[in-house]
């Protein structure tokens, strides 16, 4: 028998110290780390051992105890340093999704790997233009991305506004959205049959509670810190008005019944409080229950509505995320400099395990550039999923703009950084690899993490054109001094230049 993530976790993270296992878990309720003087410097200190998520005990892993992870607040300019101390018994790592930082050195470098027992600082220098939003952290070891993200090992980023919001803003919840997935019978019978096999958690609890007056607006910003699944979110007698997608402001409004959140997106929305009463916070679709207590939907928390009263009246603004510093550049009408295509593709097989998964036909290998890129270039790739399964696409260090769908124009309506590519369908996006932080070699891969393990990923490096002309010239240059001094030419290097 197999359990989906979990059992596979057990062979490595669970082999911990005494001590580090026995960090306490806080059964509810988030942690801040927020950035002062311009810096935020902290150690997240990875360990395997007993989840508590409201009755249920698991194995799992978490950051300093906290399965919901540490919240780290910062501010564009500021230093995040970022101390990664592995206390499991296989390597591990962190990646910054989101964050436009350097992919070389300690900064946003997934090819890092930190050994069981080892420590590793990174920095991170936020961009002054980077959108204030919501952000995330992981663990992106390639082979064990999935099972120690579902473990536990996920974290929220924030970057707060350079300056403090303004007094008529609503008050702001954050939703971090987290699950384990079981395919088989793990010997618990509320895992086995109320919850057929997942365990989905907000905050870290099974029920979270959440406060408003009538007439009242507030700020929900949801993070999907899922393994694979997408989270399907519903209040009933409320809509959502979406404000914000993957850190960044949107440009058009939007509202809608059911926020439909993929692998690693997320969301910012405002809600206005209904009538008095207690509402449901439902993830649509996720079978809870048995016998006549079946339900297809499953409730996560409740929203109680209470009478309005003078001090918590609210002006009701029409957006409560500030704009970026620089404001996104709209691509439609750019003559791309190359365009590309990207095809997931997959094999069919009984066995998971050995299911293969696949970018332009080939697996990922850490040692082959499958896409090289001149910094300065701005793109057009067509995304498409030949597959009947689910692929979200997301790439490192940058954001892009999604232009069309189903070959269906898309309006500007900002950048994001996560796509959901439809099955038999594809998507065309631009991207701007206009930023010289980041040359160097990163990757884009589909975030249901499954299939990023199993081979769906792939490596790309953006060049500076302008400095590789350089220094081929400097050599040329030294070359030519040398021989015209007598050096011989078995000693100048040619045959290595």
């Amino acid at each position: 028998m197999r359990l989906r993530c979990l059992i596979v976790l057990l062979f490595g993270l669970c082999a911990v110290s005494v001590s580090a296992s026995a960090v306490p878990m806080p059964e509810d309720g988030l942690t801040e780390l927020v950035a002062q003087n311009g810096e935020l410097d902290v150690t997240l200190q990875a360990a395997a051992g007993p989840i508590h998520i409201g009755d249920l005990t698991l194995p799992g892993a978490s950051y300093n105890g906290h399965y919901a992870g540490p919240v780290l607040r910062v501010h564009p300019g500021d230093l995040l340093r970022v101390n990664l101390v592995n206390h499991l018994a296989e390597p591990t790592n962190i990646h910054f999704h989101g964050m436009r930082s350097s992919p070389l050195g300690n900064g946003d470098n997934m090819h890092l790997s930190v050994a069981p027992g080892g420590s590793f600082v990174y920095e991170i220098r936020v961009p002054e233009d980077q959108p204030p939003g919501v952000y995330w952290y992981h663990s992106h070891l390639h082979y064990k991305s999935e099972a120690q993200v579902m473990a536990g090992l996920t974290g929220t980023l924030i970057v707060d506004p350079p300056t403090p919001p303004a007094s008529d803003q609503p008050a702001e919840r954050l939703f971090v959205l987290k699950d384990m997935t079981f395919d088989d019978d793990i010997g618990n019978a509320e895992v086995d049959d109320d919850l057929h096999g997942i365990v989905q958690s907000i905050n870290g609890t099974l029920m979270t509670r959440e406060a408003m007056r009538t007439g009242e607006t507030q700020l929900w910003r949801f993070t999907n810190q899922s393994a694979n699944l997408p989270f399907h979110i519903a209040l009933p007698g409320h809509t959502f008005r979406i404000v914000a997608e993957d850190g960044a402001a949107t440009l058009i409004p939007r509202t809608t019944d059911v926020l439909d959140i993929m692998p690693a997106a997320r969301v910012d929305v405002l809600v206005d409080a209904g009538a008095p009463g207690t509402y449901a916070v439902l993830s649509k679709g996720t079978l809870t229950g048995v016998g006549t207590g079946r339900q297809s939907d499953r409730t996560l928390g409740e929203l109680v509505v209470s009478e309005t009263d003078d001090a918590v009246t609210s002006k009701q603004p029409s957006t409560s995320t500030p704009r970026p510093a620089v404001p996104p550049r709209d691509l439609r009408f750019i003559t791309p400099d190359a365009t590309r295509s990207v095809v997931f593709t997959e094999t069919s097989s009984f066995d998971p395990d050995k299911q293969k998964f696949f970018v332009n036909g080939a697996t990922f290998d850490a040692d082959r550039v499958d896409v090289r890129v001149p910094l300065g270039n701005i793109e057009e790739w067509t995304l498409r999923n030949d597959t009947d399964d689910l692929h979200v696409f997301h790439i490192h260090q940058l954001g892009f703009q999604i232009v069309e769908v189903n070959g269906n124009p898309m309006p500007f309506d900002g950048h994001v950084d996560t796509v959901r590519v439809p099955e038999h369908g594809d998507v065309k996006i631009r991207l701007a690899f206009t930023d010289p932080l980041i040359v160097g070699r990163f990757v884009f891969h589909c975030h249901v993490l499954r299939h990023e393990d199993h081979g769906m990923m792939a490596q790309i490096e953006v060049y500076d054109p302008s400095e590789s002309w350089m220094k081929r010239f400097s050599l040329v240059y030294l070359h030519v001094w040398w021989w015209l001094h007598g050096v011989p030419w078995s000693q100048c290097g040619l045959a290595t230049a």
